[in-house]
């Protein structure tokens, strides 16, 4: 059994995709699209051409007092969701995907997190003080990091697994020591993944099984997708202060990746012992 993936853009299963991506952002990429193939517009520089919309967004962010820039942080870093997603797309299209890209794509979506969050930190440091401030920017940083290597690694082995093969593949670190160590962080985030593989196989019926327990963790864990994290930024801005953010990032998001990972390896476990 294999889910049926969006022909339109070859990205992953509806099942397991963030709303805001099937409603708004995706639907925009896709009209963009063939302009993007049409130009010749290499799908690197699109995303690179992305982290302008997050030296925007930050800008509008540094002001997030007014509820104007509040929503023009929003809408530019919705801007950067499209074009994050469009680099994809016209790779695909074009047949341009390669190791590299994917790196860079996910270096310019970790540069505008990163942007954004120093931005609001040193704006609300006259609210906690730069210290605090800074200080749960920071963790909120390290917290994204981790919650963000699990769900896009699970993302990809589900994918993977539905469609027949193995789950768990290394991949090349072209990124030089920021990838090596992001790969060695995702390898610690899924321990059991080869044993799973192998306890697999190539069985189609088992694999069906698997695709339908492990759906619904799939399914929760986009909580934990960028597309969520842009949202609440802007809820929090509105709500008067980033520092609900911060702890939401760092407390609420982190307590739902624990319950979800507990919550896939019981579903895993009790599927290998059926």
């Amino acid at each position: 059994m294999q889910f049926t993936v969006d022909t339109a853009d070859g990205g992953r299963p509806r099942a397991i995709e963030e709303p805001l991506n099937i409603a708004v952002i995706h639907p925009i990429s896709r009209a963009l699209l063939p302009f993007a193939v049409k130009l010749h517009i290499p799908p690197n520089a699109i995303s690179v051409a992305g982290i302008g919309f997050g030296i925007v967004a930050a800008w509008a962010y540094f002001h997030y007092e007014t509820p104007a820039m509040a929503l023009a942080g929003f809408a530019a870093m919705l801007a950067w969701h499209v074009f994050d997603g469009l680099d994809g797309m016209t790779a695909r299209a074009t047949g341009r995907t390669s190791a590299f890209g994917r790196f860079l794509d996910g270096f310019c979506d970790y540069s505008v997190f990163i942007l954004v969050y120093l931005s609001l930190a040193f704006a609300a440091k006259n609210e906690a003080g730069l210290a605090i401030s800074l200080g749960a920017a920071v963790l909120a940083g390290a917290a994204h990091v981790v919650q963000a290597a699990w769900y896009e690694l699970q993302r990809e082995v589900f994918i993977r697994r539905s469609a027949g093969q193995p789950g768990f593949v290394p991949r090349a670190a072209v990124g030089g020591f920021l990838e090596i160590g992001y790969n060695a962080l995702q390898a610690k985030l899924m321990p059991g993944a080869h044993a799973l593989d192998a306890a697999l196989g190539a069985d189609p019926a088992l694999r069906a099984g698997y695709v339908e327990r492990m759906r619904p963790i799939l399914s929760a864990a986009t909580i934990l997708g960028a597309s969520g994290r842009t949202f609440a930024i802007f809820i929090a801005c509105l709500a008067g202060s980033p520092l609900w953010y911060w702890l939401w990032e760092i407390l609420g998001l982190s307590l739902a990746a624990v319950l979800i990972e507990r919550a896939r390896r019981r579903r895993e476990g009790a599927f290998l012992e059926a």
